[in-house]
């Protein structure tokens, strides 16, 4: 029987998550604030008018930009409001919609990080837009045992938010979510959702979260030990509804 241990929206790509007690969900709609913002590259052009899909490539990611880990991101209700620390001291506080406060965000983005973000960072968002890693506005679930025997593998500890998963389970024996197919559907709280594809990994997830160091490789464990690049799965959300922590996740016979 498999219970949702945490929930999580990341409200800017690359940076730490918030944890929800409960989220409002909508049809083929992600978690509201989820990817809501994304700090482009100088060169990377987006167009809020006319948002489009663009790899993690085109932003600060972990993937490329190990030492955002660095920073601590507190969010309050509205998502745009940010506490930002690093090492404890506050390098920014204000709201994501005021240009006097994206200037200054900005600003410390371009001083920490300016050569790695190929000209003058940006952050950009978009009315309805969610920077996620795939086109489609969907949440990731991963599997709490599933990493965890990945931790075994390599001898390591995992943070699970490594994935940064919407949903974690609990109670799954590790890999069961690998059985899942397309379109196969699940249930918690009162809202339905169906399987949308496996999460294949990127080198984000090779990221301590607590030094901000590339520390493993897990993409080739989990293809050597586990036969496949793949941790958690994308789900679409079916129904209006409600998810909380602690709900029954189960499938929908």
């Amino acid at each position: 029987m498999a219970i949702i241990q945490s929930l999580y929206r990341y409200p800017i790509k690359g940076l730490n998550g918030q944890q929800l007690p409960s989220v409002n969900l909508d049809p083929m709609a992600g978690i509201a604030g989820d990817r809501r913002f994304a700090i482009r590259h100088g060169q990377t052009q987006f167009d809020p008018g006319a948002p489009k899909h663009l790899s993690k490539t085109k932003f600060l990611a972990l993937m490329t930009h190990a030492e955002l880990a660095e920073l601590s991101a507190t969010f309050g209700e509205n998502e745009a409001d940010l506490l930002l620390k690093k090492n404890n001291h506050t390098v920014f506080e204000g709201n994501l919609t005021k240009p006097e406060d994206i200037n200054e965000l900005e600003a410390y983005i371009a001083e920490q990080y300016g050569d790695k973000c190929k000209g003058s960072p940006k952050l950009v968002s978009a009315p309805d837009h969610m920077f996620s890693d795939v086109p489609e506005k969907c949440l990731s679930v991963v599997n709490l045992a599933s990493v965890k025997a990945l931790g075994d593998e390599v001898g390591a500890q995992l943070d699970p938010l490594r994935f940064r998963a919407n949903i974690y389970l609990d109670g799954l024996p590790a890999w069961a979510e690998r059985d899942w197919q397309p379109n196969m559907r699940f249930q918690a709280g009162n809202v339905t959702f169906s399987v949308f594809k496996h999460i294949v990994r990127c080198n984000a997830v090779n990221v301590n979260l607590e030094s901000a160091k590339v520390d493993q490789n897990l993409p080739k464990a989990l293809s050597k030990s586990f036969d496949a690049n793949l941790m958690g799965v994308y789900l679409f959300v079916e129904t209006v509804g409600k998810a909380n922590e602690g709900d029954l996740f189960s499938v929908v016979q």
